[in-house]
C-alpha cells in the first residue's frame, strides 16, 4: 500500500494553488489539509443502501447530514433541521430546513428527503434492514411490506424547505426524532442518481454529498481519498467565513485495500505523518493500546447461519457452535471491540444482560451435539469473511473451536467483485467499479438467493433504538422487501423464520413504554437462543490521534466528527516535503 507520506506530496501541490489566490483577496490558504488514515477501503458512498462494514457508516457520518445528530450523552441536536414542532394531537412532526448546500451548491430541499425515504430505503424492491428506523412514520411499514405504495409514506414537502411528517398512532415521536438522526436517513438528490444510476456512489464526478465534507479525490486504484471542506454546509457556500462551520480545509489520506495490511502504525502519529488514524494492525493495536482512544460502535461483528441450508436448519447445531466460541479471547486477540453478550450492543438499547457466555465451553458444545442425530448431514462448510487482518485473525479462532467439535471448516476469504458500464455520456470512457463481496452477498440473500454457508459481516444495528436491529430478523419488518413474483415478504438474509419472535416484534411495535422494553428483551433473548445468527463481537470505533489536533468528538453512533478539529501551526505541515 502506498505510504501516506506520499500524499502529503498532494496536499503540497495543491497548496501552491492556494498561494496564487492572495492576489486576488482571498484567504492565504483555505486551512489546514489534515493527514489522515481512514480504515479498510469503502466501495459504495450511499447513505441508504445496505451497511456490512462499520467504516462505512463512519465515513458516510463525515460526507451526509440527517435531519438531526444524537451526540456522545444520546441528546438530539439540530442537523440539517433549523427547528422542529411536534403536533401531538395531529401526529405530525414539521421541521424546518436551515440553509444549507450540497456539494454542488444546490441548496438542500424538503424533497431530497423525501426521496431518500420514500424512492429507496421504503422501496420494496431495495432491500435493507434501515428501513425500520422509518417505521413510525404513518405508512411506511406497509410501503415497505409492499402493501401500499410509497407515495402513501405521510411525509409530505409542505414548503420548499419544510417537511411534515406525520407519526404513527401509538408510536414516540422523540424515538423517531432520534431515528432521524441516523446517517442511513440522509438526504438523496435524485437528479444525481439518476444521472448514474449504476455508479452514482461510488465515483467524485456524482457522489454529492450535503454534510461537512465533500468527496474531492476518490480513487480504488491507488486507495488515496480526500474529503475537501462543503463550504455550504450550514451555510452559504458564498460565505467570505469559509472555515466559519469546517476547520479543516481537507482530509487528506488513503484507505487499506481488502486482502491488504496497512503499513501505517503508531510511530507514523509519533512522527506526524498522520495525525489520525482509525484503525491499525492488529500487532500495533495491541502495543499501542493504551494511547488509542475506544469508542463504542452501533454494529456487531456477526457470523450469519444460512438456515436453509439442512446443518444449520438445526438449533443445536448453531447453539453448539455458538458455545464453543471464546469470545473474550478473540476481542483480547485482535485488540478492540467488547465480547458480545447478546445481539444489541448497550449503545444501541441493548439490555445489558449477558444473554450469550463470552468464554467458549467445548464440552458443553459435544454434549449438546451428541443430542441430535447428524447421520447422513455434512458436517463440512464455509465461513465467508471479508479479507482483512482481523476478521481472518477471528475466523482462525473460530475455525480451530468448530473443528474441536468435529466439522470441518473451510475460511473463504472475499474482497470484491468488479463490474463494467458504460458511461452515460457517449463520449467518456467505460466505468468500472467495485462492490464488497460481503455486501453483494447480503443483498442476494435479501432476495432469497443465500450462496454461502455462515457469513461474516458487521450488522448495523442504525439506531439506539433496539427495535431496529431486532425487526431486522423477523419475518415481516425485517426491510427486505416484497417478492412480487411469489407475491411474499421476503425474509431475512438468515432465512430463518420463527412465528413467536415474529409476534414478539410486532407486538413491541404496536406496544410503548415498560411494555415495549419487556418485549424487545424477551425477542432478543429468544434471538440467542435460536441463533440464526451467531454475535461475536461489539464494535468499537478505534483512534490514535495525534497531540497536534485538537477538536475530535464522537456522536452517539460511536463516529468521529472531525468538523471543528484544529491543528496545531498547521501551515508548518502545508509546506512539509517528504
Amino acid at each position: 500500500m502506498k505510504k501516506i507520506v506520499s500524499i502529503l506530496v498532494l496536499a503540497v501541490m495543491v497548496v501552491g494553488s492556494l498561494f496564487s489566490l492572495a492576489a486576488c483577496g482571498a484567504p492565504e490558504d483555505d486551512g489546514a489539509e489534515i493527514a489522515v488514515y481512514l480504515g479498510t477501503e469503502i466501495y459504495d458512498l450511499d447513505p441508504t443502501d445496505y451497511y456490512v462494514n462499520s467504516n462505512a457508516e463512519a465515513l458516510m457520518s463525515l460526507m451526509y447530514e440527517p435531519l438531526f445528530k444524537l451526540n456522545a450523552n444520546g441528546g438530539i441536536e439540530m442537523g440539517q433541521a433549523e427547528r422542529y414542532d411536534v403536533d401531538i394531537y395531529e401526529r405530525e412532526i414539521t421541521v424546518t430546513l436551515r440553509e444549507s448546500y450540497w456539494s454542488d451548491n444546490t441548496r438542500v430541499r424538503a424533497t431530497d428527503f423525501i426521496y431518500a425515504w420514500c424512492e429507496r430505503l421504503l422501496n420494496p424492491n431495495n432491500p435493507n434492514p434501515a428501513a425500520a428506523l422509518l417505521y413510525d412514520i404513518e405508512g411506511a411499514a406497509s410501503a415497505k411490506a409492499g402493501l401500499t405504495s410509497p407515495s402513501d409514506v405521510k411525509v409530505a414537502a409542505t414548503g420548499t424547505y419544510e417537511l411534515t411528517i406525520t407519526y404513527r398512532d401509538g408510536a414516540d415521536p422523540n424515538q423517531l426524532i432520534k431515528n432521524l438522526a441516523s446517517v442511513a436517513t440522509s438526504p438523496v438528490r435524485q437528479n444525481a442518481v439518476e444521472s448514474a444510476p449504476s455508479y452514482w456512489s461510488k465515483v467524485a464526478g456524482t457522489a454529492l454529498s450535503n454534510g461537512p465534507f465533500k468527496l474531492a479525490k476518490y480513487s480504488l486504484v491507488t486507495s488515496e481519498i480526500t474529503l475537501s471542506r462543503n463550504k455550504g454546509y450550514h451555510q452559504n457556500f458564498e460565505s467570505v467565513d469559509y472555515d466559519n462551520v469546517v476547520i479543516p480545509a481537507q482530509l487528506v489520506g488513503v484507505t487499506t485495500p481488502t486482502g491488504e495490511v496497512t503499513e501505517l502504525t503508531y510511530s507514523d502519529i509519533e512522527n506526524k505523518t498522520v495525525f489520525y488514524m482509525t484503525d491499525a494492525p492488529v500487532a500495533d493495536r495491541l502495543a499501542n493500546k493504551s494511547k488509542a482512544s475506544f469508542v463504542d460502535d452501533t454494529s456487531v461483528y456477526t457470523y450469519v447461519f444460512n438456515t436453509t441450508r439442512e446443518l444449520f436448519t438445526i438449533k443445536e447445531v448453531r447453539q453448539a457452535l455458538s458455545m464453543a466460541i471464546d469470545r473474550g479471547a478473540i476481542v483480547s486477540a485482535v485488540g478492540v471491540g467488547k465480547a458480545a453478550d447478546g445481539f444489541v450492543p448497550d449503545v444501541s438499547g441493548g439490555s445489558g444482560a449477558e444473554l450469550i457466555k463470552s468464554g467458549a465451553n467445548i464440552e458443553a458444545a459435544k454434549a449438546l451435539l451428541a443430542t441430535v442425530d447428524l447421520t447422513g448431514i455434512s458436517k463440512s462448510f464455509k465461513l465467508t469473511v471479508l479479507d482483512t487482518e482481523e476478521n481472518v485473525k477471528i475466523a482462525e479462532l473460530v475455525e480451530a473451536a468448530w473443528e474441536e467439535l468435529g466439522f470441518k471448516v473451510t475460511v473463504d476469504k472475499v474482497s470484491y467483485v468488479e463490474t463494467t458500464f458504460k458511461a452515460e455520456s457517449a463520449d467518456a470512457d467505460d466505468v468500472k467499479i467495485k462492490d464488497s463481496e460481503i455486501q453483494v452477498l447480503a443483498k442476494e440473500a435479501s432476495f432469497g438467493k443465500r450462496d454461502f454457508d455462515v457469513l461474516a459481516l458487521d450488522w448495523q444495528t442504525y439506531s439506539t433504538d433496539s427495535f431496529v436491529a431486532l425487526a431486522s430478523l423477523s419475518s415481516s419488518m425485517n426491510g427486505c422487501g416484497m417478492d412480487f413474483d411469489g407475491n411474499t415478504t421476503r425474509s431475512s438474509i438468515s432465512g430463518w423464520v420463527n412465528a413467536e419472535y415474529d409476534y414478539l416484534v410486532t407486538r413491541a411495535y404496536k406496544s410503548s413504554g415498560e411494555e415495549r422494553k419487556a418485549l424487545l428483551l424477551e425477542a432478543e433473548e429468544l434471538l440467542c437462543e435460536e441463533l440464526p445468527v451467531c454475535p461475536i463481537v461489539f464494535n468499537q470505533n478505534l483512534a490514535f490521534v495525534s497531540s497536534e489536533l485538537s477538536g475530535i468528538t464522537y456522536d452517539g453512533f460511536g463516529n468521529a466528527v472531525l468538523a471543528r478539529v484544529s491543528q496545531n501551526n498547521y501551515k508548518e505541515y502545508l509546506d512539509k516535503e517528504d
